[in-house]
């Protein structure tokens, strides 16, 4: 038997949809993890429930019934770490994708500079930006304060100012933001990701520390005109999505706290494995991972230059479907159809889909249907997320998306 070249043994995953919650069991085969089982539950992020623990435990049951093997203890705890007797697992890590898209602020000194890096930067998570702050805002100062206060955003990304560059510009764009989040409830104040000039670390937490529900800081996405740096930025972004997801999802603080604190969005996570894989395959071509969930489509692609990663929640195929026809038009959906269908027979199923969204078709009309707005939805998506893929990718054409091996 070979060597194995791991420390752990068993490890438990845990992926917390908007419509399903999955549990995947991966264990040390001849020193090797292999994928052993998974175990699938409806979600209970919404009424009546209101618990993603719930479903997370419902998860792992259906894993023990396939397995026979026992995870869960007498109060429903998950068995950490494995025992004798062979119950319980090593490690556990948890995925999140469920939830409302973070209302996000994005603030940048320049429109076609920082702050495009921060929009970029923004769309790498589950996050629906509903306003944005340059030097180029032609509001005044108690407009962009009425405009935050009546949004209420849960978070806010700055960036701005090149590495040693000046300071002056960006303090004038965080006066507004402090302001405002003094006169919001402590409760309902946003979280703030700083990712601009190194050198403003100690200012921005002097005006906005006391004023966020939590603060961070990441190196500079923008460090000058000419570069732009997001990958260490999306880890501190991630951090912060978990906080604000657990003051959200009730029962997401029992499941970190099995974790360890594990605790990472789905869309980030994958882009890190297509990242990885990536750069183990060393191929001239590209890498591509497409997720068509429910509350989003994410897009991840990995590159010998560049990693992308985008979460487009105004895609998903869950509860915000009818929202499709805000970026589409029903004949472009019905485009995709090789079977005669009405346009009332589309527009009734996105409704449909959106109250139950874990249903699945019973038809094959409505199989055909489903297909249509996932086609529709990756078709857009890739549309957005090509903007960012690397100019020298392997193209047969250029109006074609980029080559892409395998997995």
């Amino acid at each position: 038997m070979a060597a194995s070249i791991v420390t752990g043994n068993s490890l438990l995953a845990l992926d917390v949809g908007a419509a399903n919650t999955r549990a995947a069991l991966f264990d040390v085969i001849e020193g090797e993890y292999r994928f052993v089982a998974c175990g699938a539950a409806p979600s209970t992020v919404d009424a009546p429930i209101r618990d993603v623990s719930e479903g997370a435990r419902s998860a792992i049951q259906a894993l023990q019934d396939i397995l026979k093997r026992t995870m869960l203890d007498v109060s429903r705890s998950l068995i950490l770490p494995s025992q004798p007797d062979g119950s319980g697992v090593d490690a556990l890590v948890v995925t999140v994708s469920a939830g409302p898209a973070v209302k996000t602020l994005v603030v940048g000194l320049l429109r076609d500079v920082s702050l495009d890096s921060a929009r970029r930067l923004t769309e790498s998570t589950y996050a629906r930006i509903v306003d944005s702050m340059s030097l180029g805002d032609q509001r005044k100062p108690e407009q962009q304060i009425d405009s935050i206060l009546r949004l209420r955003p849960d978070m806010v990304v700055i960036a701005g100012g090149t590495d040693g560059g000046a300071s002056r510009s960006v303090q004038k764009l965080l006066d507004p933001i402090g302001l405002a989040s003094y006169l919001l409830p402590e409760e309902k104040r946003p979280a703030v990701l700083f990712a601009g000039n190194e050198k403003l670390i100690e200012e921005v937490r002097a005006l906005v520390g006391t004023l966020a529900s939590t603060l961070h800081f990441s190196s500079n996405i923008r460090p000058s005109l000419d570069i732009e740096d997001i990958p260490p930025a999306e880890s501190e972004l991630a951090q912060m999505f978990v906080k604000i997801r657990k003051k959200q999802l009730r029962g997401l603080d029992i499941l970190d706290h099995w974790a360890g604190g594990h605790t990472l969005p789905t869309a980030y996570a994958t882009g890190r494995m297509v990242r990885f894989l990536s750069n183990v395959y060393g191929s001239p071509k590209g890498l591509l991972s497409v997720d068509l969930g429910a509350s989003s489509a994410v897009i991840a692609a990995g590159f010998k230059s560049k990693s992308v990663l985008k979460a487009f929640p105004q895609f998903g195929q869950g509860e915000g479907l009818p929202g499709l026809l805000q970026h589409t038009t029903l004949e472009n959906i019905l485009r995709w159809s090789a079977l005669d269908l009405p346009p009332g027979a589309v527009l009734e199923y996105l409704h449909q889909k959106a109250l139950y969204p874990a249903t699945i078709p019973a038809t094959k009309e409505d199989f055909a249907v489903a297909q249509l707005a996932a086609k529709e939805a990756l078709y857009l998506a890739m549309q957005l997320a090509r903007r960012d893929f690397p100019k020298d990718s392997a193209f047969i054409k250029p109006t074609l998306t980029p080559l892409f091996d395998p997995i």
